[in-house]
């Protein structure tokens, strides 16, 4: 047994040991999303702590639409919403009051020790305290289909129309070429394929498919914060030149893409890539496991990886103007950022839920959960990205290398954009996504609705308070306290 294997084993039988002192007749309450990712670890997870334990555990899979709102309605009515909560880290700003802090015993195991660093105290803490354990992390990535892309046919075809070699892009602009290049040919086998695949549908996941396309553009190397909010005085930057362009791309690149794209959300991106649909597609990187597997993949054997597409230029927020980089710079964004568990400060029986934590996102568990792509779980910790063989076995040598390769080059990259964790956020969003929802349907420009959602963005932020939330704001954004 290797020394690894070992540490699996010594952490189990502690978690386990901890839960069975604490077991309890009434059952412990895990409440989460619906669908198979995040709830279907949560339901194999309950199990074998129930087996193991000899305490119950009851699974609650809410609409992942009505998830925060069901959450804070029991909040502010004084309900308990359940003993664990599984959600988004992004609302643990708003939940904060109502959440008991991660036990230090926790806080100091080998499991949380091996948790990537962006993950963890960016996700974890809020406002100096721990509230929160990551059980999944997320960035977004790029797959295409190898075989398209090494066809003597296209990669010569593609050479005289563009004057450079067919390659994974490094950048948005590279990307749209190539979506274009590929929307309306035929694979060897006669099927017509999509250039690429992305997200459009309305609670689809769209959002973050937009940042994605902002990031780049939005994060200058010399000043950094201003992807949201100008970090002096929190007025929004959403209506800037470089979320202006990033829109105009998103919306171009939907043309490029099956009719249907409007209905398209994260899952149908990956699963329409995986039966060979497209030549491109971007997702989180639950797309590399699924993708890969010959049982669930058409293009098994034949896909590869790339880093979230960057840019060559970036807009100047103190000149305004565009800035030419001397390379094409990536921005990684984590989108979402992951998913965390919470106990609020009602449950009862506190030792009993952060058992339960402890067991969902154990080392052992969180292999397991991750190597199946139907999860929703994702690499999150150091050791998730050591084990090439494994990872081999799964997806073939050489997906792996390039999977795991684009990942910790993801993960570690000068410049990460993080999802905008701040009281709020569902407010936030939800009024950019409004205006998103009428530049798809043609009914505002683009000016219109950036300018619009910026005004709302503005409301919010005076109804919150102006200065709590750019203390907020700069501390997502790891700049300092502006002083008095």
């Amino acid at each position: 047994m290797s020394n690894y294997a070992r540490i699996f084993v010594i952490f189990v039988i502690f978690a386990l040991g901890l839960a069975r002192a604490v077991a309890a007749d009434e059952p412990l309450v895990v409440v989460t999303r619906d669908g198979a990712p995040i709830a279907g670890p949560a339901f194999r997870h309950a199990g074998t702590f129930s087996e193991l334990t000899g305490s119950p555990v009851e699974l609650r899979r809410l609409q992942f639409k009505n998830l925060y709102d069901e959450i804070m309605i029991s909040f502010v009515t004084g309900t308990h919403p359940g003993d664990v909560l599984i959600i988004p880290p992004a609302w643990v700003p708003d939940f904060a009051p109502f959440l008991s802090e991660v036990p230090d015993a926790q806080l100091k195991s080998l499991a949380t020790a091996l948790i990537q660093p962006v993950y963890k105290e960016p996700l974890m803490k809020w406002d100096g305290r721990w509230l929160a354990m990551t059980v999944d992390g997320d960035v977004h990535i790029g797959a295409y289909r190898k075989d398209l892309f090494e066809s003597q046919r296209f990669k010569q075809a593609f050479a005289r129309e563009y004057g450079r070699p067919l390659e994974p892009p490094r950048t948005w602009a590279e990307y749209i070429e190539i979506a274009g290049f590929f929307d309306g040919q035929t694979d060897e086998s006669g099927r017509r394929i999509f250039g690429t695949l992305e997200a459009y549908a309305e609670g689809g996941q769209r959002m973050w498919y937009l940042i994605s396309h902002a990031v780049p553009y939005a994060s200058h190397p010399q000043f950094p914060g201003y992807l949201f909010f100008d970090p002096t005085t929190m007025a929004p930057t959403i209506n800037s030149p470089a979320w202006k362009r990033a829109v105009e791309e998103y919306v171009r690149l939907k043309s490029y893409g099956p009719p249907d794209a409007d209905a398209l959300d994260s899952h149908s991106v990956r699963q329409r890539f995986a039966s060979g649909e497209a030549a491109m597609a971007i997702d989180w990187s639950d797309l590399g496991v699924l993708t890969t597997d010959p049982e669930t993949s058409a293009v098994a054997g034949n896909v590869g990886f790339f880093e979230l597409p960057g840019s060559r230029r970036v807009w100047n927020p103190d000149q305004q103007n565009w800035d030419m980089l001397g390379h094409a710079r990536a921005v990684p964004f984590l989108a979402l950022g992951g998913w965390v568990a919470v106990v609020p400060a009602s449950t009862t029986d506190q030792e009993r839920a952060w058992a339960f934590v402890d067991w969902y996102g154990s080392p052992a568990n969180s292999l397991e959960d991750l190597r199946d792509g139907s999860t929703g779980i994702n690499p999150y910790r150091s050791t998730h990205l050591t084990n090439a063989v494994g990872w081999g076995e799964m997806m073939g040598k050489a997906a792996a290398e390039q999977y795991l390769n684009v990942l910790k080059d993801s993960l570690s990259a000068p410049q990460v954009a993080h999802e905008l964790r701040v009281p709020g956020y569902r407010a936030y969003m939800g009024a950019l996504d409004t205006q998103l929802r009428a530049v798809l349907a043609g009914t505002a420009s683009i000016d219109e609705a950036l300018n619009t959602a910026a005004v709302q963005w503005d409301e919010i932020t005076d109804r919150l308070g102006r200065e709590s939330q750019l203390r907020h704001y700069r501390a997502l954004m790891g700049l300092a306290e502006v002083g008095p």
